[in-house]
């Protein structure tokens, strides 16, 4: 038994470092991490949410990216992406989690489907891959798991106040998450942004250096929580 344990460790430690981007329209995003100037940059595993897609679908894939479709919502989904990465010969170091942004409706009715539905894409997706990814870390005692969310403080329409009330839930989660985590080894942070506009290649640069920059940060210097500002 502690031969196999022992060959294991070591499996991982010759493991390749890694990163996953989960979000929607992170396209640009992922391609800002592979511009930055790293002497040693992560190859990065893009996940969007497919709620038709039983287990991971596997987009494309080159020497830089891999991106994969699937499920957030279901737990044998990720513990499939969990599992993929590590028989690609990668171990996880950073995860960024980036909740649906916008909630746009045409119409100022909401129904309690509407509104369970964008649940899901943010709060609930958020608790399903923080939870796969900190368990994955916490076997090497180390990793950095990002939220990216909004702030919202002029919410004024209804659709408005629906986001913030989401991402209060997904900063709360963060700040819980933080407490319990960083004395293991694990850095969770919540990053602010003014807006997403996964459009403009400046504001998705600026993004990937912050994020960057949080998991380079010494344990004695963690922090928990930063707003990046136009």
């Amino acid at each position: 038994m502690m031969k196999k344990i022992g060959q294991l460790f070591k499996s991982s430690q010759n493991a390749q470092r890694c990163m996953v981007v989960v979000g929607e329209n992170i396209e640009l995003l992922s391609q800002a991490f592979i511009n930055l100037d790293l002497d040693h940059p992560l190859h990065i595993f893009q996940v969007t949410h497919e709620p038709s897609q039983q287990d991971l679908k596997i987009i494309s894939s080159d020497n830089q990216k891999t991106s994969i479709q699937l499920n957030l919502l279901l737990n044998t989904s990720l513990k499939s992406l969990v599992k993929y990465i590590q028989q690609q010969g990668y171990r996880i170091e950073l995860c960024i989690i980036q909740p649906k942004f916008e909630f746009t409706v045409n119409t100022n009715t909401l129904s309690s489907e509407m509104i369970e539905q964008y649940w899901q894409a943010t709060g609930l997706s958020a608790v399903s891959v923080s939870q796969s990814m900190i368990e994955n870390m916490l076997k090497q005692q180390e990793g950095t798991v990002i939220f990216l969310g909004a702030s919202h403080d002029n919410a004024t329409n209804t659709h408005e106040l629906l986001s913030a009330s989401m991402f209060a839930s997904v900063r709360a989660l963060s700040q819980s998450l933080a407490r319990e985590f960083h004395p293991k080894g694990i850095h969770v942070a919540y990053c602010t942004l003014e807006k997403w506009d996964d459009q403009n290649s400046k504001l998705m640069q600026s993004i990937a250096q912050v994020c960057w920059h949080l998991h380079q940060q010494p344990k004695s210097t963690w922090s928990q929580e930063l707003s990046l500002t136009n």
